[in-house]
């Protein structure tokens, strides 16, 4: 009996250790998106991007992880001769970014540097695109008019995780979007963004005590 008693509470310790680092949490940013259409005469001007979602992280390893974002992304590109005379398109996406993480340091450290790449997946939900010409607006359109509806690309980014409570982290990243795939119904547009991205992630389940103080002596 005790035989059985011990090798239960392995077990049960072990499907407690595969899931110990697995965390969830919001997640936002703000940053600058264009694309690599060729402008003439015009320049590409700030086009504000931002997102917000929700993020899950995986951490299989002190130093190694895993995460999948969930987000709405809003993108796009300005291109004009000044503020008055330019094209605005505006590309909602609903983006799911999937990013391989290095974590520099000991999983006990406060602070944890890290870096991460990753293909991103983008499913266009709305946005228009407007003409302007000496500040008045002379077209609309619907974006999904002129755009496809979907954009692959990868992701880089670096950043810090910073533990604000037990368990429970600050994300901060600097992240560049490379689209890879033609967004353009005609024509050779991809996407190009970069920007901040902060969250908190909140544990799904709790990492042991002696777990956390084994690593930190490595």
């Amino acid at each position: 009996m005790n035989k059985l008693m011990l090798v239960a509470t392995l077990m049960l310790i072990t499907s407690v250790s595969i899931a110990q680092n697995l965390s969830i949490g919001p997640t936002a940013g703000f940053g600058h998106s264009w694309n690599n259409a060729e402008t003439n005469a015009a320049d590409k001007l700030f086009h504000p991007s931002y997102n917000i979602g929700g993020k899950l992280v995986y951490s299989f390893d002190s130093r190694w992880g895993v995460s999948a974002d969930v987000k709405f992304s809003g993108e796009g590109a300005t291109i004009g001769t000044d503020a008055d005379n330019k094209v605005v398109s505006r590309l909602n996406y609903l983006r799911v970014p999937l990013q391989g993480i290095y974590f520099f340091g000991k999983f006990g450290d406060k602070i944890r540097p890290k870096i991460s790449l990753g293909p991103s997946f983008g499913f266009l939900v709305g946005g228009k695109t407007k003409t302007f010409q000496n500040g008045e607006k002379s077209v609309e359109i619907k974006s999904s008019d002129i755009y496809t509806g979907v954009d692959f690309g990868a992701t880089v980014a670096g950043g810090l995780n910073v533990r604000i409570a037990p368990y429970t982290w600050l994300n901060a990243d600097l992240s560049y979007y490379l689209g890879l795939s033609n967004v353009a119904e005609t024509g050779d547009i991809k996407n190009r963004n970069i920007g901040i991205n902060i969250g908190v992630t909140f544990p799904l389940a709790t990492l042991r005590p002696e777990k956390i103080t084994r690593e930190n002596i490595k």
